[in-house]
């Protein structure tokens, strides 16, 4: 991590974590009843403490700064004095090991049981199964550091009820690695990119993988990896030597870093030294400041801390990833079956087994900065692609959407609220907007550039676009008709196979990047995010609907001659997605209800109905044929249709 900027952040962040613990040690017996709290997940004793000491708003701070204290001293414990290794080994010797432990989930509770009791004997079986002697100190920090974070998350998030499940947690981890490992390029990418220190391509490697959700245990598992190497390395020259109160240590070794704090330079010297695995830098601090004695546990302090700045930068804040999340109420996650496209439940509407019509509100999030690139403006498009190339949702694609406020001046008040909508002609509105009469400014429309792409409105509420992100005119892109009955088709006969129209798959691709990389972008470069619906089954056909009575065409009949004896009821209903189709009477006569034809499902049904109508009483009639389509916008399914033939049933004349 070379950069000035981020080198500064690092430098902030230590100074925070040393500035918290070194308020606690002030007071030597809160210190230590805040380390034995640590240690048994005592929630309520580590913030009654803190609280005490007008501390609990830096809980973080304080319970990351003892978790990387006890992992060094436990691992000490567990592992006995560590050995400097002068040539790396693979970290796949690790990763591979993981993940057959973590595959188990005996193994994994005896892995956790050891070190919750810092069970030598225990531990040591472990090692010894899984051949990693060798690396028995890369192994105990990875399990170890990954307590702290749960036992952190658990002793500073009150609104958890439920204290975390170390298990669970090592498992989730050894998934993660287990998925890295079947892809042997990206971990060989991964393994470059974090002896490196080069967060884009660690970043790259592991959403190649498909893996961004679980980002941090894989940049955590190299993060700490590379710790405990380097700190082996740096601290060599100097005698390590056991620890007979590891509590009354750390208090010490946290009075010792309050004089760096006084130091600032020094202190970055220090980091900068452990980021670059620079020996002679480090140590000749390290004897400057008389701080041989604690070499080791600030070395792993220093790195772990950076290792949190950098997998920052690898990992974006879950918060703030940029993602393409719901087609209307679907979720692309969960709600559409791979194979076809449709739907595969239903919420409330739409579904299961629905296809896609009309205009499509995509739904998802854009920050208005990069997560990853402080400062830098974000923007995002949606591309579709049916069979060949992907074509950017842009001009006519686009039907509108509303996706969010924003604050405007409008006659002098700076602070006026004004609607922000994405729409696809036109140009984008100017900001302000020109002063004009009424409370409220006219909607301010954003217009997709050439290539589709939006710039997040920095004016906007909040700190991006999270809802609707465009909306996707998807009759444009996959066009129907509403009357697609094959040419001569007469009512009573299905349609041939030749003639029937059918739906188009269409995967949805979500883009999203600084506005400084659009071009590149443009270019054929990666995007900074992405990911994509893969299938979604789009029909705007209209469904077939063709009745007739018989006696209106043959037998000398017509529409206006009376019915006495006979009705036909010609019918046609079909559509790729047909939900239901059913025949229907209406009348104002006093009759009983009549059995007409009626189903459900694809295709719908075809054919002529015979009634013997003599017995019906003298009165005018309708025949109606419903149908109703198995589609939605995601928000809205389609509506039940209809189409009639009247007729009427004249007077008898008597035999």
């Amino acid at each position: 991590m070379p950069d000035q900027r981020t080198e500064s952040d690092v430098l902030r962040d230590l100074l925070d974590e040393a500035s918290a613990i070194g308020q606690l040690v002030k007071n030597e017996e809160a210190f230590h009843g805040a380390y034995d709290a640590y240690r048994a997940g005592n929630r309520q004793e580590f913030r009654s403490i803190l609280e005490r000491l007008h501390l609990y708003d830096r809980c973080q701070l304080v319970c990351q700064w003892i978790g990387v204290k006890e992992c060094t001293c436990l691992c000490f414990e567990l592992c006995g004095p560590p050995k400097p290794v002068d040539h790396p080994t693979d970290p796949r010797q690790l990763a591979e090991a993981i993940v057959r432990i973590t595959a188990d989930p005996q193994a994994t509770k005896q892995l956790v049981e050891a070190i919750e009791k810092r069970d030598r004997a225990g531990f040591a079986r472990i090692v010894e199964t899984l051949k990693l002697e060798g690396l028995c100190h890369h192994f105990c920090h990875w399990v170890c550091h990954i307590r702290c974070q749960l036992m952190c998350r658990w002793l500073c998030t009150p609104t958890i009820e439920v204290r975390p499940n170390l298990v669970d947690e090592l498992q989730s981890a050894g998934k993660a690695m287990r998925a890295l490992l079947e892809r042997k390029n990206l971990f060989d990418d991964a393994v470059a990119a974090s002896n490196a220190g080069d967060a884009e391509k660690l970043r790259s490697a592991v959403e190649a993988a498909g893996l961004i959700q679980m980002c941090r245990f894989i940049c955590f598992f190299f993060c700490s990896w590379r710790c405990v190497l380097a700190c082996l390395r740096l601290c060599r020259q100097f005698p390590i030597e056991p620890v007979r109160d590891q509590i009354k240590e750390a208090a010490a070794f946290a009075k010792e870093i309050q004089r760096l704090v006084e130091k600032p330079a020094e202190f970055a010297k220090l980091s900068a030294a452990v980021g670059a695995g620079d020996d002679r830098t480090f140590q000749s601090v390290v004897v400057e400041l008389k701080l041989q004695r604690f070499c080791l546990q600030l070395c792993h302090w220093l790195c772990i801390v950076r290792c949190r700045r950098f997998c920052r930068l690898v990992c974006t804040p879950i918060f703030y990833h940029p993602w393409f999340t719901h087609v209307g109420d679907f979720d692309i996650n969960g709600d559409f079956a791979p194979a076809t496209g449709l739907t595969n439940k239903a919420h409330g509407h739409g579904g299961p087994a629905f296809g896609f019509f009309g205009c499509l509100k995509l739904r998802g999030l854009c920050p208005k900065t990069s997560p990853v690139f402080a400062g830098a403006p974000m923007a995002y498009r949606f591309l579709f692609q049916q069979s060949g190339a992907q074509t950017p949702i842009t001009g006519g694609f686009v039907c509108e959407a509303l996706v969010g406020s924003r604050y405007t001046l409008w006659n002098g008040n700076p602070f006026t609220l004004q609607s922000v909508r994405i729409r696809g002609v036109g140009v984008t509105s100017p900001t302000p907007p020109p002063a004009g009469p009424g409370v409220s400014p006219p909607d301010h429309y954003i217009v997709p550039d050439a290539q589709g792409w939006v710039t997040v409105d920095a004016n906007a509420l909040d700190d991006a676009f999270n809802g609707w992100l465009m909306g996707f005119a998807s009759w444009v892109a996959v066009p129907g008709s509403a009357n697609p009955a094959p040419a001569g088709l007469a009512a009573g006969n299905p349609v041939p196979v030749a003639g029937q129209k059918n739906g188009t798959d269409v995967a949805l691709i979500y883009q999203a990047t600084r506005v400084s990389t659009i071009a590149a972008v443009n270019g054929g470069a990666a995007p900074d995010y992405t990911n994509q619906l893969a299938k979604i089954h789009i029909n705007n056909w209209g469904e077939v609907m063709l009745l007739d009575l018989l006696q209106f065409h043959s037998g000398g009949g017509n529409p206006c001659a009376p019915l006495t004896t006979d009705l036909d009821i010609e019918y046609t209903a079909d559509h790729e997605l047909m939900a239901a189709w059913s025949v229907e009477r209406i009348t104002a006569a006093p009759i009983p209800p009549a059995v007409l034809p009626s189903g459900t499902g694809p295709r719908g049904g075809a054919g002529t109905d015979h009634h013997n109508i003599s017995t019906w009483p003298t009165c005018s009639y309708a025949i109606r044929l419903h149908t109703v389509r198995s589609l939605t916008d995601g928000l809205n399914d389609d509506t039940d249709k209809f189409i009639e033939k009247t007729f009427c049933i004249g007077r008898r004349v008597p035999k």
